[in-house]
């Protein structure tokens, strides 16, 4: 069996390259007291949240945006924050953060994609290290929920099927996939394309005005984690 040697800062060092073509970096190790912050710099939908790091652990924070580093994947698609967390016992957390002006139907499907498409680049960096990951936390960031029945009611979202096995038209269809998204948002209980089971999602209120806010790590093994 192949095995990794050296510690987790030396294995960033050899294999990985630090920066991206414009001189970012590319991941940067972080540990408390220091916060990731995450940001989506977009004029009309600037947003930033401070990430807490739990005392003891590693926080790896990851560039996905632009990078072209994972041209082997179908798909392309970033969520804006990516972490990796390393707990003194060396569990290890991914934790993936998308942030949004508003959430609508529309742009929930789209949250849901970059979520998935972030998982796999975190699952391909976390091979090439040698590590594993135990946990999987999804979050978004937004000011605005538009997508909550209690926020923006939508007739048009229909109500769920509970029950029978009558045939409904591919309208019905669509609506009651529409309704299922919503559902998964107001319960944040979130299924990725190609993962089994679900995942626990946890929404971030930003500040209306600012588009500040803060996400309060949760403490490891929460019963709120999906394991892989």
């Amino acid at each position: 069996m192949a095995r990794h040697a050296g510690s987790l800062e030396q294995r960033l060092a050899a294999i990985i390259t630090p920066a991206l073509g414009d001189g970012v970096p590319f991941y940067e190790v972080l540990r408390a007291p220091s916060r990731a912050t995450i940001k989506e710099t977009k004029k009309d939908g600037y947003a930033e949240v401070a990430c807490t790091i739990p005392e003891g652990h590693i926080c790896i924070q990851w560039r996905f945006e632009e990078t072209g580093r994972f041209l082997f994947l179908r798909g392309d698609k970033n969520a804006d924050g990516a972490l990796l967390f390393i707990g003194p016992d060396d569990r290890i957390e991914a934790h993936i953060i998308e942030c949004k002006r508003k959430v609508t139907q529309g742009k929930w499907e789209d949250i849901l994609q970059q979520m998935r498409w972030t998982l796999y680049k975190l699952l391909a960096l976390a091979g090439v290290l040698g590590l594993s990951i135990d946990e999987v936390r999804l979050g978004t960031a937004y000011r605005f929920d538009e997508l909550s029945e209690e926020s923006s009611p939508n007739p048009i979202l229909g109500k769920p099927t509970l029950g029978g096995t009558s045939e409904r038209t591919p309208g019905e269809d669509q609506l009651s996939e529409s309704r299922l998204r919503q559902l998964a948002w107001e319960n944040d209980e979130v299924y990725l394309p190609g993962f089994d089971g679900v995942f626990r999602h946890i929404k971030i209120q930003l500040d209306e005005d600012s588009g500040r806010g803060v996400y309060q790590t949760p403490a490891p093994r929460s019963r709120f984690a999906r394991q892989l």
